[in-house]
C-alpha cells in the first residue's frame, strides 16, 4: 500500500530507446500477498513472472527507522530466495510494508482486539502512513537496487457495521496495519491517498517499472548531465523574469508553460512562449529573447550550485568517471552561468552547448554529440547516464537510447514527470550503486 516517493515510469519515446528500456529477464515475485500478486499480474501482464514466498523471521529484523528496517526485511526474503534461483537469470523482486501510526509501528493485526483497535483509530481520524521498502535483485549481473516508497492514507469516521464486515471478512489479519484500502465497503469512506490509487493498493507500479529498468539495464560508463535546473539554480531567475515580461503584457506565466519551454533553445522557447500567451503582433520572439537576457544577465552570474551537485561530480572525478554537460544554453550563457564554479565544471571531460547542435532538445542529437566526444571509442548508448530535469531533456535522453535520471523541480505537474529509469527530489537522493557505478564513502 506504499505510494510513490521516488521512481517513474519508464515508457520510452521512439523505437530505439524503447528496444533499449524493455526489461527482457522474467521476474520472480518474492511474496505470499495475493493483493501483491494481483497488482502485479494487472500491471505487468507483458512481463513473464512466477511467485515465490521466503520463509524468514521478519519480526527479529527491528530497526528504528521504518524505512530502514522494511528495506532489511525485503533483503532479508531476497537472500533466503537466491539460494532457490542458482544457475537462473531473473529478476528477483522482494517487498516489505509496515503502517506508522502516530510514530508506531503496526505490522499485521494478532487479535480481533488488536485488529478493532487499529481501525478505531483510522476512523476516530488518525493518518495511517504507509512504508514500503523494495529490493530488485538481478541474478544475471548480481546488481541489486533498493527504494522506500511513502504515503499517508486517511478514513472518513465508518459505522460499527463496517468494522465488523472487516473483521469477518478477515483479510485484513494479513495486511499491515489491519486495513485493506480495495475493500469496497471501506472503501466508501475512503477520505484521501496522498499518492495513487494502484500504490494504495500494495504494489507501486511507477517506483517498481522503474526500478525494474535500473535492474536490467547494464552498468553506466559514461555520464551526460544538463546544466540549469539540475547543476545551476537558474531555473528560478528565468521564472523571475518571464514572469516579469509577461505581466507587461497582462498574461500569467505558469508552470505549464515554461514546462514546455525547458530545454530548448532560446529562439523556439521563445516562440512558444509568445504563441501560448498571444502575443503575435505585440511581441516578436527575438524581442522577448532580447528583453530577456538583458534582465538575465545580473542574476546568471550569481547562480549558486543545486544541493548534491558538488559532492556528486566530485565523486565521478574521484572515480575517473568520464562526465560531460550537454546544455541547451549558449556558450556565452554558460560561461556566463559557472562564473562562480569554474574549478567544478573544469572536471567535465567536454561541455557540449546549443549553438554546436541543429536541433534542440527532445531530439536526442545533443546528447549523442555529447557521447561522441568522448576519448576513446563511443561508448555503447545503453552505458551512458543522463541526469535531466526537464521533460524535453527526459524524452530526448531516452530518443538516444540511454539511461536517465529526472530531477524534476517540485511545481513541474505529475503529469508531466515520468518516462525516466529514476526520479529523485534532488541529486542529494542519488544511489549511484543503483547504476552500477562506484558508491559514495561510507
Amino acid at each position: 500500500r506504499a505510494v510513490r516517493r521516488l521512481g517513474s515510469s519508464c515508457a520510452a519515446m521512439v523505437e530505439p530507446a524503447a528496444k533499449k528500456a524493455r526489461v527482457e529477464l522474467p521476474v520472480v515475485l518474492g511474496t505470499q500477498s495475493k493483493w501483491r500478486r494481483g497488482l502485479f499480474e494487472r500491471h505487468f501482464a507483458h512481463i513473464q513472472a512466477e511467485y515465490m514466498s521466503a520463509d524468514i523471521d521478519e519480526k527479529a529484523i527491528r530497526m528504528e527507522d521504518p524505512g530502514e528496517m522494511t528495506v532489511a526485511i525485503a533483503e532479508g526474503k531476497a537472500a533466503a530466495l537466491l539460494p532457490r534461483l542458482e544457475g537462473r537469470e531473473v529478476l528477483l523482486v522482494c517487498m516489505d510494508q509496515v503502517i506508522e501510526v502516530e510514530g508506531v509501528v503496526r505490522e499485521k493485526p494478532e487479535s480481533e482486539a488488536e485488529a478493532r483497535a487499529f481501525l478505531e483509530s483510522y476512523r476516530s481520524g488518525k493518518p495511517a502512513r504507509c512504508v514500503n521498502g523494495m529490493v530488485v535483485h538481478n541474478t544475471r549481473t548480481g546488481k541489486r537496487v533498493t527504494e522506500v516508497d511513502v504515503s499517508t492514507v486517511m478514513w472518513k469516521p465508518f459505522p460499527d457495521s463496517t468494522v465488523d464486515h472487516l473483521i469477518k471478512a478477515g483479510d485484513i489479519f494479513t495486511c499491515a496495519g489491519g486495513f485493506v484500502v480495495e475493500d469496497p465497503e471501506l472503501g466508501k469512506y475512503l477520505d484521501k491517498i496522498d499518492g495513487s490509487p494502484d500504490s494504495a493498493e500494495g504494489l507501486p507500479v511507477a517506483p517498481l517499472r522503474a526500478m525494474l529498468k535500473r535492474a536490467a539495464a547494464p552498468a553506466v560508463t559514461h555520464i551526460l548531465f544538463d546544466m540549469d535546473g539540475l547543476l545551476l539554480d537558474t531555473e528560478t531567475a528565468y521564472t523571475v523574469v518571464q514572469q516579469e515580461i509577461s505581466a507587461r503584457f497582462d498574461r500569467e506565466f505558469t508552470w505549464a508553460l515554461k514546462s514546455k519551454m525547458m530545454g530548448r533553445k532560446a529562439l523556439e522557447a521563445a516562440q512558444i512562449f509568445v504563441a501560448e500567451l498571444g502575443l503575435e503582433g505585440k511581441l516578436k520572439p527575438e524581442e522577448f529573447v532580447a528583453e530577456r537576457e538583458k534582465l538575465l544577465h545580473v542574476h546568471f552570474a550569481k547562480a549558486p550550485l543545486l544541493p548534491g551537485v558538488d559532492r556528486l561530480i566530485r565523486h565521478l572525478h574521484a572515480q575517473k568517471v568520464p562526465m560531460a554537460v550537454a546544455t541547451s544554453s549558449h556558450r556565452r550563457h554558460f560561461e556566463l552561468k559557472t562564473t562562480l564554479h569554474k574549478e567544478l565544471f573544469a572536471l567535465m571531460h567536454h561541455v557540449v552547448t546549443g549553438d554546436q547542435v541543429s536541433k534542440s532538445k527532445p531530439d536526442p542529437e545533443i546528447f549523442l554529440k555529447a557521447a561522441e566526444m568522448f576519448e576513446g571509442p563511443t561508448p555503447d548508448p545503453a552505458t551512458v547516464l543522463v541526469f535531466e530535469d526537464a521533460p524535453n531533456g527526459v524524452e530526448a535522453g531516452n530518443a538516444a537510447g540511454m539511461q536517465v535520471v529526472h530531477v524534476p523541480d517540485p511545481n513541474l505537474a505529475a503529469a508531466d514527470r515520468g518516462h525516466s529509469h529514476c526520479q529523485l527530489t534532488t541529486l542529494e537522493k542519488f544511489k549511484p550503486e543503483d547504476f552500477g557505478l562506484p558508491p559514495f564513502p561510507a
